[in-house]
């Protein structure tokens, strides 16, 4: 708590470079340590321009778990849109706002909607990426959405102002908790951030939104194949 005061009144910008090697260092304890998990599959494909802290632009991921998070401060610091919910979560809640998470009520379209607007500003003023779900929520059966499912807002939002958009990868992440919220350790996960696409070279909204999501579920059956005989064992 006293460490989320003392950078309270820096930009977002400078914030996130102090507290994004926290997140880093906790998500990296969070798998490592307190769930016993095993990172066996690490690619980041990005141009140099999209590195660092801030990132820019937009990072679409599939969702398994809420170990989703901590596994994605381990390649970039992007603020998430999340439930609202987690900011209740005592230093994590804290933290997440800190660090510029913009939190939605999934049930109240007012809501999604200042969200959205949030998000607007954030890319396209404050040039600082965002990570997005477009699934929406976790996914049941831990593979990802099929296309015709997912919330394509600001996918069509990123075609719209040429924002590019980096499709990431998640795979393993919902093994590690069972049904009841036990932890089921010495599990393999995986994650590829793929390399940025630009939407300039797409004739239609649909097809760029297509394009990004199918690299995702790319990269997941791509680790898929080479994981899930680890966590079979």
């Amino acid at each position: 708590m006293p460490f989320c005061l003392i950078v309270l009144p820096f930009s977002l910008r400078t914030r996130l470079k102090i507290v994004g090697p926290v997140w880093a260092r906790l998500g990296r304890f969070l798998l490592r340590f307190a769930c016993h998990t095993t990172i066996s599959h690490y690619e980041d494909h990005r141009s140099p321009e999209y590195g660092g802290t801030p990132c820019y632009g937009i990072y679409v991921a599939n969702h398994q778990s809420f170990l989703d998070i901590p596994l994605l401060t381990l390649a970039y610091q992007a603020p998430p849109i999340m439930k609202k919910e987690i900011l209740n979560i005592p230093i994590f809640g804290w933290m997440a706002w800190i660090s510029g998470a913009i939190p939605v009520s999934r049930n109240s379209t007012s809501s999604r909607r200042k969200v959205f607007e949030k998000a607007k500003k954030r890319i396209l003023k404050e040039k600082i990426g965002l990570q997005v779900y477009p699934e929406g929520t976790r996914s049941r059966t831990s593979f990802p959405k099929p296309f015709k499912e997912i919330k394509k807002t600001l996918l069509v939002f990123a075609y719209n102002e040429k924002i590019p958009v980096i499709p990431t990868s998640i795979y393993g992440t919902r093994g590690v908790f069972g049904a009841s919220g036990l932890i089921h350790p010495f599990k393999h996960v995986g994650i590829i951030v793929h390399k940025e696409i630009d939407p300039k070279n797409f004739e239609t909204a649909d097809i760029f939104a297509e394009a990004c999501w199918e690299q995702v579920i790319k990269g997941h059956d791509q680790m898929r194949e080479k994981l899930s005989p680890l966590n079979e064992n």
